[in-house]
């Protein structure tokens, strides 16, 4: 028997169909890292949580929509948001802008909006009035059924809000902010009774407009 060197092996090996070309090799090479990169890809998209786009949830607020739903919605820039509750001044809708600074709908976000408030046509809260018959002439204070039409209302909101993530798309929002009436007339006194500056301070205080303060659950869907 005599001895096959490295190169006369090789080629028995490559006749035989044991070793492929260059060509069938890298063709492999490129087909297998295809193949690892498609699982890898497909196992990273199923590990990642899917992104939020809509949420949707229950609030209280103070000078921003009182009691009631929100729901907010991604754009291509912003997200678009609307609200309905009940207030101390009638129905309150709102509606507006918020920009997030990781476009992830948590962390900080930075709201523009607009709210309307219905009013209330023939509210009667106990107030202070001045005594007297009818109200007029009167030097003493007393407590009365005062009837008022509240006027509709309307307001420009600037909010700054933090949505702390719960689980894995729910969120809680705390927020805070500035409403600006845009309404000068707020009420109308229908009765005989002149109200105190006290009386003038609550109504004033019932009305939209002034420090907003709210919180609310979300869940995204």
């Amino acid at each position: 028997m005599h001895a096959i060197n490295l190169n006369e092996e090789l080629t028995l090996m490559k006749n035989k169909g044991l070793l492929f070309d260059t060509k069938t090799s890298c063709l492999l090479v490129l087909l297998l890292f295809i193949f690892t990169n498609t699982i890898s890809s497909q196992t990273l998209s199923t590990l990642t949580p899917k992104t939020n786009n809509t949420f949707i949830g229950l609030g209280l607020g103070i000078n921003e929509y009182g009691v009631g739903i929100d729901v907010e919605k991604k754009g291509e820039y912003f997200w678009y948001f609307c609200g309905a509750g009940i207030s101390t001044w009638g129905y309150r809708l709102t509606a507006g802008l918020s920009y997030y600074l990781n476009d992830s709908g948590y962390k900080s976000s930075f709201k523009l909006g607009y709210s309307y408030a219905s009013g209330i046509t023939n509210f009667t809260p106990t107030l202070e009035v001045f005594g007297g018959y009818g109200g007029y002439g009167g030097s003493k204070y007393a407590e009365k059924e005062v009837l008022m039409d509240l006027f509709p209302t309307h307001t420009i909101n600037l909010i700054y809000s933090y949505n702390l993530k719960v689980g894995k798309k729910s969120k809680f929002v705390f927020s805070g902010g500035y409403s600006v009436k845009l309404s000068d007339e707020l009420y109308e006194n229908k009765s005989d009774y002149w109200l105190t500056d006290k009386s003038k301070d609550f109504i004033e205080l019932m009305a939209p407009g002034g420090i907003i303060i709210g919180v609310k659950f979300m869940i995204g869907i």
